[in-house]
């Protein structure tokens, strides 16, 4: 069945020199076209088009409410805006809007006919996976974010995943989870997992210049064959991190959530825009502290600025270190962020020094320790299921000094 097109465009020339360019393709029909914006929702509701081809001569100053106004009016039809130049900020509201891809003009023939190709299917392989009732970004995505180095964050990322996948059973469901290293010049999960990318993600960046989807992500996984898990790791140099921009961040993130129920991702500690892209996206932040001065005093700055972004619910403190005797109590943190910190997650260096070591994750080196146990029961609950294990240390809970200190 051919897919069926609606071409919306101000100009009537360039409106033409569309359809006569999709015309030529035989896996394509235009049904229709649109010369503003209320026409190209009013048709996309009658007609309810696989594609809506949207030129920026429409989107003008109301991009975001003409995109929005396609999707209301026909759920199941994908919109990819078609922009003068890479605007990055505009192509972030366009798709944040639900557009599902954007082409920067001039664009060549195939580069719009293969998106088009590409973006339905990757449509319906989504209906395929969720149903055929399944409208939009269905995977959960959970960001592992800390403004302090060296706070066991990958580590955190790379354990809960494994976990995750283990109970999700991910060899036998492959798209059950995807972990990702958006920590672009620094990544080491691949080393934490042991793994031998051939692709990683600068790779996919440079392949999906005229748009990422599902199915080009999936070339680039590297499977983590004890667990099933897949990743998507950090370039191999930070030098090729340069090309990757917060709309690539965007683009991979939506591609993943078409076919994975859980996307972790592993972020750096920098609030630039990649971080706040994969914040943004993210249902769950993970927001990673131990129990020193200098990380309380960063996590404190951090939160009060993600509470000006996000819900309160979207944000977990997540106390890694937590039996550590430094005169500092988990009440102590708790009094600093101002909410309960629900994981504690023990201090074991010599085994976790040993699994980083060994390039096995410590929840399957040890999985009777402690720090396994705790991860494991972090892992359960993210996925809806119950665990014997407690979700809290039994620490001493006096003191209050650090709630003063901080004028908590």
């Amino acid at each position: 069945m051919a897919i069926s097109v609606l071409v919306a465009d101000a100009n009537s020339s360039s409106r033409e020199q569309l359809r006569s360019m999709l015309a030529r393709d035989r896996e394509l029909e235009v049904v229709g076209d649109a010369a503003d914006g209320r026409e190209a929702v009013e048709i996309s509701r009658s007609l309810s088009p696989d594609v809506v081809l949207l030129d920026g001569s429409i989107l003008g100053s109301n991009g975001v409410a003409v995109v929005e106004g396609i999707q209301l009016a026909s759920p199941d039809s994908a919109v990819i805006a078609m922009v003068e130049a890479a605007d990055n900020e505009l192509m972030r509201n366009l798709m944040r809007a639900g557009a599902r891809d954007c082409l920067t003009k001039p664009a060549m023939p195939e580069d719009v006919i293969n998106t088009i190709r590409g973006v339905n299917q990757a449509l319906v392989k989504q209906r395929a996976i969720f149903g055929a009732d399944a409208k939009g970004p269905q995977g959960k995505v959970i960001a592992v974010y800390s403004p302090q180095g060296g706070s066991g964050k990958s580590m955190l990322a790379a354990n809960l995943s494994v976990s995750m996948a283990l109970a999700l059973n991910a060899k036998a469901n492959p798209h059950s989870i995807v972990l990702v290293d958006f920590n672009l010049q620094f990544g080491d999960l691949d080393l934490l997992l042991n793994l031998n990318p051939d692709n990683t993600i600068a790779g996919l960046s440079a392949k999906g210049h005229t748009g990422i989807d599902s199915e080009l992500v999936e070339q680039y996984l590297t499977v983590h064959e004890e667990s099933g898990l897949r990743v998507l790791v950090a370039p191999s140099a930070p030098r090729y991190a340069e090309s990757i921009t917060a709309y690539t961040v965007e683009q991979v993130i939506d591609a993943l959530r078409e076919s994975y129920q859980y996307i972790i991702i592993d972020t750096t500690s920098q609030l630039q825009d990649i971080t706040l892209a994969a914040l943004d996206a993210a249902n769950v932040i993970l927001l990673l502290t131990s129990l020193d001065l200098l990380a309380l005093h960063k996590t404190r700055t951090a939160m009060e600025m993600l509470r000006q972004l996000y819900t309160g619910d979207k944000i977990q403190p997540v106390l890694n270190r937590a039996n550590s005797d430094v005169g500092i109590s988990p009440q102590d943190v708790e009094e600093v962020l101002g909410m309960p910190v629900q994981t504690l997650i023990p201090s074991d260096g010599r085994n976790v020094v040993k699994s980083v070591n060994d390039g096995v994750p410590v929840v399957l080196s040890m999985p009777e320790a402690q720090i396994s146990k705790r991860i494991v029961t972090l892992a359960l609950q993210l996925v809806g299921r119950e665990s014997s294990t407690a979700a809290t240390l039994s620490a001493d809970r006096k003191g209050g000094f650090f709630g003063r200190l901080f004028g908590g």
